[in-house]
């Protein structure tokens, strides 16, 4: 553990990138422009293919409770890919089955869900129907996910807030076409992406098409190769995250200073409106939920305003 400690500590300030399964996935989804019978990144596919765990998952290996939900969607993201293509027919065979063992865990509201969970993994589970793959799953199971996105879709319209609206544009992915991607197209940045995600972008990609979204995606291709990170750019989102990791992990204790001191550089952005925090509303809500967990002197009004 003293070695692990150590190798950890000397990461932290130098944190990179990684790359992510559920991204590269919805990446790998995107059609070739002129001819949408073929991928446009054959390379994702290739690197999916690759990056499948013994056990059929995609994602960070390992079964944390903190982390099942993600498994979870990484996994059914991989599989939907795979199968737009008609290719790695045993990988898919896999990743249901991993999907299939794991499902009570999509409905358990007491493990950490990531951000648009209900609407997204629903979502991916009807395209899944849609595609014709045979789920695992029992039919109660999936109109259980069904009704829980029913209801946190039912909580987003009765907020009418400027955060409430981008928030649903960011979670369009689980939407389809009953999502007015035009609508959600306003809310594009000079990058040409939606909300520094490469997932988000890719899934407006495979219902429109926009040139300057594509060029963000093959950007990301140029700069990472044949996986992409789950946002880009993001130094504060990448913060965040990995001291989501580690408090999630039950390991905090060991990196109190490396945390404190990365807290208190988010702290000074949040105090003064810093455009990456307000912008996106994942990474508006992580500040918000690490700061306010970790002492901070932090008000929900002040959340509620920046959304």
């Amino acid at each position: 553990m003293g070695h692990e400690k150590k190798r950890i500590r000397e990461q932290i300030p130098n944190v990179d990138l990684s790359c992510s399964s559920y991204d590269t996935a919805w990446v790998a989804m995107v059609p070739w422009p002129e001819f949408p019978q073929f991928p446009c990144f054959p390379e994702f596919l290739n690197w999916i293919i690759k990056n499948q765990h013994p056990d059929g998952c995609w994602g960070i290996h390992g079964l944390h409770p903190s982390l099942v939900k993600d498994a979870l969607s990484s996994t059914l993201a991989c599989v939907l890919a795979l199968k737009r293509w008609n290719i790695g027919e045993e990988h898919v065979g896999r990743g249901l089955h991993f999907v299939g063992s794991y499902f009570f865990s999509a409905m358990d509201e007491k493990l950490h869900s990531p951000i648009g969970f209900e609407i997204i993994f629903s979502g991916m589970l009807g395209y899944a129907i849609d595609m014709g793959l045979d789920l695992p799953i029992r039919q109660n199971d999936i109109d259980v996910t069904f009704h829980m996105r029913d209801l946190e879709l039912q909580r987003a319209s009765e907020n009418s807030s400027e955060g409430r609206k981008a928030y649903l544009a960011y979670v369009a992915k689980g939407l389809g076409k009953s999502q007015d991607w035009q609508e959600v197209m306003k809310y594009q940045r000079e990058n040409g992406s939606l909300f520094n995600s490469p997932s988000t972008t890719a899934a407006a990609l495979t219902h429109i098409y926009d040139a300057k979204a594509l060029e963000y995606l093959h950007s990301l291709l140029q700069k990472f190769g044949s996986s992409v990170p789950t946002s880009y750019p993001r130094d504060i989102h990448t913060l965040l995250c990995v001291v989501d990791k580690i408090e999630r992990l039950g390991i905090a204790r060991h990196f109190s200073y490396e945390i404190k001191n990365i807290l208190d550089g988010i702290y000074r952005c949040w105090l003064n409106n810093d455009e990456e925090i307000n912008a996106d509303m994942a990474t508006c809500a992580m500040a918000f939920r690490l700061l306010h967990m970790n002492g901070f002197d932090i008000s929900s009004g002040t959340f509620c305003f920046k959304l």
